[in-house]
């Protein structure tokens, strides 16, 4: 079995949960000994993942947070679309964030990282994909439109390292970008109006440090969980319902949840663009379509049994 790592030194803005000695020790022990390849730039693990399914690798462990999960996807799907046979991912997860492994169970313990990796037990997942309608970026846990995004954008760009980094995002988003859009809204080919701040279609749980936005998730039923915060519904009450949003309460006023293949959000142009997110990357600053759908590609994922 050929076994490819790929490892993001810049996880967690440097903050290095585990060091690369001790990842391979434990693999090691294990009996995993991976080929091992070093990310040195953004989009670089694009590139690996996909290089290492083209050249036959039957397995790619993606050590980082949600972003780098993300590039290793974006590469597999690549990888497929130019005929290469599916390569299984796997996680260790080391970021800021690491809320789609956080929802799979994945525990933060390297030997015990190691011993799920060893046992292969695997999920065909679904993937996402989303965009303006000019382009489309792959996704496995999550996309966003609206607030949720602009929390990811700040908390990215801040200087502040681990989860705090989303409290410093959600203060700044309340203060620059809690804005009540109304929006022409088709899901699955049905159109309605809805005032919100966040739009979410989500493929996984939780996004943004921990909200689970999508508490009834499944990985493989081929629908996205729509998550809408607004309605008419005074901005200050919007805010209860954050400890709602955290906890995966979402029966709640001025919060709408369904489920869904496909979405568009389109803003009137006279509106405040928002930004958009896919695994907590900033695909869009300022924009006024937001497409989500589930694509017709999956890639299989190493989980806990």
């Amino acid at each position: 079995m050929k076994d490819v790592l790929i490892i993001n030194p810049h996880a967690s803005k440097g903050m290095r949960r585990f060091r690369e000695e001790k990842i391979l020790e434990a693999l090691s022990a294990v009996g995993i000994t991976p080929e091992v390849f070093r990310t040195e730039h953004p989009g670089h693990a694009v590139e690996l993942a996909e290089a290492a399914a083209i050249n036959g690798a039957d397995r790619v462990f993606i050590t980082g947070g949600d972003g780098s999960i993300n590039e290793a996807v974006n590469g597999l799907v690549s990888a497929q679309q130019q005929g290469a046979k599916g390569s299984a991912l796997g996680f260790i997860p080391a970021g800021r964030g690491n809320d789609f492994c956080d929802a799979l169970g994945v525990p933060k313990n390297l030997k015990k990282i190691a011993a799920i990796l060893k046992e292969d037990h695997r999920l065909r997942c679904d993937i996402g994909a989303a965009g303006d309608g000019t382009f489309e970026h792959y996704f496995i846990n999550g996309s966003g439109y609206g607030i949720e995004s602009a929390i990811n954008f700040y908390a990215a760009k801040s200087v502040i390292k681990g989860k705090l980094s989303y409290i410093y995002g959600i203060g700044k988003s309340i203060f620059n970008d809690l804005l009540v859009q109304d929006a022409l809204i088709e899901i699955d080919g049905k159109t309605m109006r809805y005032p919100f701040v966040l739009f979410a279609a989500m493929n996984g749980r939780q996004e943004g440090g921990g909200f689970r936005l999508a508490p009834n998730y499944r990985l493989d039923d081929g629908l996205l969980d729509i998550c809408m915060v607004g309605g008419n519904i005074p901005k200050p009450r919007l805010l209860l319902t954050i400890p709602h949003l955290s906890n995966g309460t979402l029966d709640f006023p001025g919060i709408l949840s369904m489920q869904a293949a496909s979405v568009h959000v389109h803003l009137d142009p006279d509106k405040k663009g928002l930004f958009s997110q896919v695994d907590g990357e900033t695909i869009i600053e300022h924009g006024y379509d937001f497409y989500s759908r589930i694509s017709p590609w999956k890639i299989e994922i190493i989980c806990p049994g």
